[in-house]
Parts: C-alpha cells; sequence; structure tokens
C-alpha cells in the first residue's frame, strides 16, 4: 500500500498546504482509501492520478472540520462520477 499526503495543514489551510486528507493507494490496481477530506480534499484529488471511479472508501479518524468539511464535495462528486454505494466509516466520541 501507498500513502499520498493530500493535505497535512491544521484547522487552517495555507497556501502550501491543505488541511488533512490522505489516499492509501493499493499496491496492485488502482484502487483506493480516503483517510479524512477536509476542506479542498476534492480538489487536491484532482491534481493527482486518482479517480473517484477507483474510491472504494472514505475513512473519517475524527468528526472535526478540518478532517470532514470536505465530505459533502466528495460524495457529490464520486455520486456524478460512480453510480454506486460508497463505504464511509465515521467514528466518533464525545467524551
Amino acid at each position: 500500500m501507498n500513502l499520498l499526503f493530500l493535505g497535512t495543514s491544521a484547522g487552517v489551510p495555507t497556501k502550501q498546504r491543505n488541511v488533512s486528507g490522505f489516499a492509501l493507494r493499493e499496491s496492485k490496481g488502482q484502487d483506493w482509501y480516503l483517510i479524512d477530506c477536509g476542506e479542498g480534499t476534492q480538489h487536491q484529488v484532482l491534481h493527482t492520478k486518482l479517480t473517484f471511479h477507483s474510491l472504494k472508501a472514505i475513512l473519517i479518524t475524527r468528526v472535526h472540520g478540518d478532517h470532514c468539511y470536505g465530505l459533502p464535495g466528495i460524495l457529490a462528486s464520486a455520486a456524478t462520477y460512480v453510480h454506486r454505494n460508497l463505504d464511509c466509516a465515521v467514528k466518533t466520541s464525545f467524551s
């Protein structure tokens, strides 16, 4: 598996860094998994060779804005390109 950094900034994006987002690509084939999708992650994906057709699942590590505010845009784009259900996993903790 290969890890592609789509964003590594904290709560606020900078000109050089987007907020949290990582693509985990399988070693064989084109399938990939999105780990966190802060605002702007959809645009970061467009700068790569990744396609929404090969996106297998979205994993959200924490329900903070910098980890999940890009989720509506990602889901809308994925629905436009792919006519299938996409797995989305969110771990919530209120402690």
